[in-house]
């Protein structure tokens, strides 16, 4: 008998038993990408820092690339020193350099603050949950910050957005009284400018669900409630769909599609009826509190930080779910930061760029597979640097079912293919069918070159096989190809 796994296009699917799990599906696929070169498991790249410490081990609360004609930047929120006041800072060459608020901000420390760009400035909302206090609304052009300029009789909001020529706020606060039903928008541009008439230019939605976000896709504006979603079109304010999300920092667009998340799963649309594409790795979500995530867009990539998580006894530290939109596939990451929230950075070169905020007062760059220099570590060091932390690859391949479901098979030989190595250790395990239960996985050996074979006649017999593959180091990427198994019957299976 000879079985060959040279492809595993599907991605990772966590949710299947071991009798339904196909093949080129592993259960789980971390710290490792099968969509950059098809048929192959390349190991993921690392990250760096984006220049100085914005505050030593205080949270981001914010990040924004605000795209300004001829001014365009990165913007960041975050407590001071002492924790007492929060601060705006923008990357300066290198060097994050805080903005002129004066004492606006100051005793609204820890506000998640939500930024749009419009009409050539960025307008600031904002709410800190443990306080429930709201960030007071502000503007900003160039480095000029302003309480007044375009946001006087501005609602204080949790999320805003940028609909046709209006901005849109959800979840508001207006004058001393909360209107979490209620959207408020302001008028249209005039020589520049926008005003703000809140007894008049306001949306409601149902009045016992508050607004848990904002998206525009599709020439339409969605708010977002836990349970339903409404549309507006310019006139007509409608509910939708009973597909409601959980967190404002989820809904991303990539080209025809709008994505977002709740606590039944991630949901795409492409203007339709929602479609639930994440039970793959529903555990991820449902372990975790779908209102604290965050998501980001990148190279096609849906990427979602669900934080810390037990999923089938396994504990995955600071994890992002990756759902690739071309492949259709799933996989995961683990990350050796916290991270507080996500961004997507144009740089100067018209390159897209993932930003991650962190708990420790810095912000981060994902590397690329592209990039001149490839990081390969967490923390910012490059290549194997000692002073890099190590990321974690592991990869649980599909239950082998040996032929009839009615024999046993012993495995003679296993060949397995990789290209860079790098010392990659294999595993395996058998899943017996009258025990019914799995043995420990046992080390067959460590990948070093293209071709790697071993003699495993002495692992163990049983009706299922399952191959794992597990790196931790700060060495440059490998790529893993596939393997082939020789093996025997040796006996019917009880009854």
């Amino acid at each position: 008998m000879i079985y060959q796994n040279i492809q595993n296009l599907r991605g990772m699917n966590a949710g299947l038993s071991p009798f339904l799990q196909p093949d080129d599906s592993p259960v789980t696929l971390n710290g490792v990408d099968v969509t950059y070169k098809l048929g192959a498991v390349t190991k993921d790249p690392g990250y760096f820092r984006v220049g100085t410490q914005l505050q030593a081990n205080k949270s981001i609360t914010g990040l924004f690339n605000f795209r300004q004609t001829g001014a365009e930047k990165i913007l960041a929120t975050i407590n001071n020193s002492a924790g007492t006041n929060l601060t705006l800072q923008y990357n300066n060459s290198g060097t994050w350099t805080a903005i002129n608020i004066g004492a606006a901000w100051d005793t609204y420390e820890d506000c998640k603050v939500e930024m749009e760009s419009f009409i050539n400035y960025c307008f600031f909302v904002g709410y800190d949950d443990t306080d429930a206090v709201w960030l007071p609304v502000a503007s900003l052009t160039g480095t000029t910050f302003s309480t007044s300029t375009n946001v006087t009789s501005m609602p204080n909001a949790k999320y805003i957005k940028r609909y046709r020529d209006r901005l849109y706020l959800a979840n508001c606060y207006y004058s001393a009284a909360a209107y979490p039903f209620r959207v408020y928008y302001s008028s249209i541009p005039t020589a520049g400018a926008i005003t703000w008439t809140p007894a008049s230019n306001f949306l409601d939605v149902d009045y016992s669900e508050q607004l848990r976000g904002l998206g525009a896709h599709w020439d339409r504006l969605v708010a977002f409630t836990e349970k339903s979603a409404y549309f507006y079109d310019g006139s007509t304010w409608k509910k939708e769909w009973d597909t409601g999300c959980s967190a404002h920092r989820t809904i991303q667009n990539s080209g025809p599609y709008m994505f977002w998340v709740n606590y039944d799963g991630v949901w795409m649309s492409s203007g339709g009826q929602p479609e639930n594409i994440g039970l793959p790795v529903l555990d991820f979500i449902t372990k975790g509190t779908p209102r604290n995530f965050f998501s980001v867009v990148i190279d096609q990539e849906y990427k979602t930080f669900v934080g810390t998580v037990t999923v089938n006894g396994d504990t995955y530290t600071n994890c992002e779910i990756i759902y690739n939109i071309p492949t259709q596939t799933w996989r995961i990451r683990e990350y050796y930061n916290t991270f507080t929230v996500y961004a997507n950075y144009i740089d100067s070169t018209g390159i897209p760029r993932q930003y991650m905020g962190a708990s420790t007062g810095d912000v981060w760059q994902k590397s690329k597979y592209a990039d001149t220099t490839i990081y390969s570590s967490s923390d910012g060091y490059v290549s194997g640097g000692s002073a890099g932390y190590a990321i974690q690859a592991d990869v649980e391949f599909s239950p082998i079912k040996l032929g009839s479901l009615q024999e046993k098979y012993t495995i003679k030989s296993l060949t397995a293919f990789a290209e860079k190595a790098q010392g990659v250790k294999l595993y395996a395990r058998v899943i017996d069918q009258n025990l019914r239960a799995l043995t420990e996985y046992k080390l067959l050996g460590q990948l070093t070159k293209y071709v790697n074979s071993f003699d495993i006649q002495g692992l163990s017999k049983g009706v299922l096989l399952q191959l794992r593959l597990s790196e931790y180091s700060a060495l440059p990427y490998f790529s893993f190809y596939g393997f082939e198994l020789d093996g025997v019957s040796y006996s019917k299976q009880l009854k």
